[in-house]
């Protein structure tokens, strides 16, 4: 399936990861996890609940008890003890990603849809190195990148980034706090945290991440390993 190939690319082989059914996204949870979503909107609902869903499915294979995914210090999944993970979601794509605590410090997936920012927007999400970059992407590869939406990569990565980044230090980073650099002939990007957390709990300077497109999607994933 397309969605797979497009998440094979970039997700190692010892996280497990799975993409929400279609039953996952309107089939109401526990007591617990619908009390966190009583008052949102539908799309709000069914999102949570193909991304609880899915978690769960996860962790049941894996013979990990988790009755209940409840909410952290700001909305973001309160993993089972000794597990870190991911949710990413976007119109007709739901995936999460969860790997032991023992292997790896924290993981960021994203999926979006893979249509370009909107000229009002790049320069929120996009410094003016990183649209450089872009432009001799499409100059040195030519049809290859012509069309493809690369600002959205970016966009993308600094989500991966975030959701790797927030859960060791409670902080939020800005689109502009994070700089990257893609590596279009291989599918990879590097960052640099141009403004981290002053005081941060893990030290972060710089991040290494995977990205893969297809017609639909774009996708990126960053796997921060543990030291020692």
């Amino acid at each position: 399936m397309p969605n797979n190939d497009l998440l094979e690319r970039i997700i190692p082989r010892d996280v497990f990861w799975k993409i929400a059914e279609p039953w996952m996204w309107q089939t109401p949870l526990n007591t617990e996890e619908e009390a966190l979503i009583e008052k949102a909107v539908d799309k709000r609902k069914s999102e949570f609940r193909a991304g609880r869903h899915c978690a769960h499915a996860l962790f049941n294979a894996q013979g990990i008890a988790c009755n209940a995914l409840l909410k952290g210090v700001q909305r973001e999944p309160a993993w089972p003890q000794g597990w870190v993970g991911s949710i990413s979601h976007t119109k007709g794509l739901c995936v999460v990603a969860i790997a032991p605590k023992s292997r790896y410090q924290s993981i960021g997936l994203d999926v979006e849809q893979a249509t370009p920012l909107s000229a009002d927007v790049l320069d929120l999400i996009c410094n003016p190195q990183e649209q450089d970059r872009l432009n001799a992407i499409k100059f040195r590869h030519g049809n290859e990148f012509a069309s493809a939406p690369l600002d959205k990569v970016i966009f993308s990565a600094k989500e991966s980034i975030h959701k790797t980044y927030f859960p060791l230090n409670h902080h939020t980073l800005d689109f502009l706090d994070a700089q990257i650099a893609l590596e279009a002939s291989n599918g990879t990007f590097e960052a640099i945290i141009v403004n981290p957390e002053p005081r941060p709990r893990t030290c972060i300077d710089r991040l290494s991440g995977r990205f893969s497109i297809n017609r639909d999607f774009v996708a990126s994933c960053i796997v921060l390993e543990q030291q020692g």
